[in-house]
C-alpha cells in the first residue's frame, strides 16, 4: 500500500484517496472471499462491539460490505474533484487456514488505519476530506478489534488449524460448477460496472440511485452464488490467482479494472447488453440443475436480472430522448 504522509495540495489529497481506494476495493472482495472459504455458523466469537456471540463468517461478510461503502465514498469525492476514480486493487490473497486469513484481514486493517490517521493534513485545507478519512478510519479500528476477537476465539476453541474449503476435485470437468463460477465472474463484473456509473454520475440522483440498486443486487447474487458453490462441495475462486508453494493464492486482478463508457449514454449502452448476456447465462445454467434449492435460487436471480434489463433499457431510451442530458 502506498503511504501518503503529508497532504498539503489537492494532488496530495487525491493521492491519499486513490491509495485508499485501491485498498478498499481489494478488501471488499477479499473479506467476502475469506468468509465463503469457511463454514457458516461453526466458528463463533464474542464480538467486542456488538456485545454478543457472533458468527465469524457472517461478520466477515458484513465487514467486506463496509469496505465497499468506503470505496464508494472515496470514489465519489475523487469524481467531485475532477478525477477519474479507478478499480485497480491492492493484492488479494487467500491462505489455506481460516486463522491465517483472519490474521491477514487484521493486518490490512491496521495498515489502512495507519494510512488514514497518520496523514498530516494542512489545517483547514480539506476539512470535508479530513473528516471523511477520520470517520472511515474508526470503522477500520472497529474491524481490527473484531478480527482480533475472531482470532482469539479460534485459538481458544482449538480451531487454530482449521482449513479453508478446497475446490471440488472435479471442478474443471463439471459443467454445473463451471456455470456457477462463470456467473460469479459476470455478477462481480456487473456490480463494478454499475458502480462506474454511480461514481461518474453521483450528482445525478435519479441515475446514480438506480445504478446503485442494480449494483447491490449483483453483489447479493455474487454472495448467494458463493454459498451455492459451498453446498455443491466447491469454493469461490479468486480470479487471476497464482498459488505459491505454501498454498497461498494471490491476485492483483481479482476483478476487471476497466469498464466501457465515458458518459451517461455510452455507459448505459454497454450496461444493457451486459445484463442481457447475464440473462442468457442464467437461462443456460438453470437447465443444468434439478429441482431443488440451487435451481430455485438461480431462477430468483434470473428474474431480478430480467428486471435489470427492463430498467437499463428504459434508462437508455430516456438518455437518448432527452436533449442536453449528460
Amino acid at each position: 500500500m502506498e503511504k501518503i504522509k503529508t497532504v498539503r495540495t489537492e494532488e496530495d489529497a487525491a493521492g491519499l484517496m486513490t491509495a485508499a481506494l485501491r485498498h478498499e476495493w481489494a478488501v471488499s472482495f477479499e473479506y467476502v472471499t475469506h468468509a465463503y472459504s469457511m463454514p457458516k455458523g461453526k466458528y463463533l466469537y464474542e464480538d467486542p462491539i456488538l456485545k454478543q456471540r457472533t458468527d465469524i463468517r457472517g461478520q466477515t461478510i458484513q465487514i467486506g460490505i463496509d469496505e465497499m461503502y468506503h470505496a464508494l465514498q472515496l470514489g465519489i469525492i475523487l469524481k467531485q474533484m475532477g478525477r477519474t476514480p479507478g478499480f485497480e486493487t491492492d493484492e488479494v490473497a487467500r491462505h489455506p487456514r481460516v486463522i491465517d486469513n483472519l490474521k491477514r484481514d487484521k493486518m490490512t486493517e491496521e495498515m489502512v488505519t495507519d494510512l488514514y490517521q497518520s496523514a498530516e493534513m494542512k489545517p483547514g485545507a480539506f476539512p470535508k476530506i479530513e473528516n471523511m478519512v477520520w470517520n472511515i478510519s474508526y470503522d477500520e479500528v472497529r474491524h481490527i478489534a473484531q478480527f482480533q476477537a475472531m482470532i482469539q476465539a479460534l485459538e481458544a476453541s482449538g480451531n487454530a488449524g482449521a482449513a479453508c474449503f478446497e475446490p471440488h476435485p472435479e471442478r474443471e470437468g463439471r459443467e454445473d460448477l463451471q456455470s456457477l463460477h462463470e456467473l460469479c465472474r459476470l455478477e462481480n463484473s456487473l456490480m463494478h460496472n454499475d458502480l462506474t456509473g454511480v461514481l461518474m454520475f453521483s450528482e445525478h440522483q435519479d441515475l446514480t440511485q438506480r445504478l446503485f440498486k442494480n449494483s447491490i443486487n449483483h453483489m447479493r447474487h455474487w454472495d448467494k452464488l458463493s454459498g451455492l458453490l459451498i453446498k455443491l462441495g466447491d469454493v469461490i475462486a479468486i480470479e487471476n490467482a497464482e498459488k505459491d508453494d505454501a498454498g497461498v493464492e494471490r491476485s492483483r486482478r481479482p476483478m476487471p479494472v476497466e469498464y466501457p463508457g465515458t458518459d451517461r449514454l455510452t455507459i448505459l449502452e454497454n450496461l444493457l447488453p451486459a445484463e442481457r448476456r447475464l440473462v442468457g447465462r442464467y437461462e443456460a445454467a438453470t437447465a443444468l440443475f434439478p429441482e431443488g434449492e440451487v435451481l430455485t435460487q438461480l431462477k430468483l436471480q434470473l428474474a431480478l436480472t430480467r428486471e435489470h434489463v427492463y430498467t437499463q433499457g428504459k434508462l437508455l431510451e430516456d438518455a437518448r430522448r432527452i436533449a442536453g442530458i449528460a
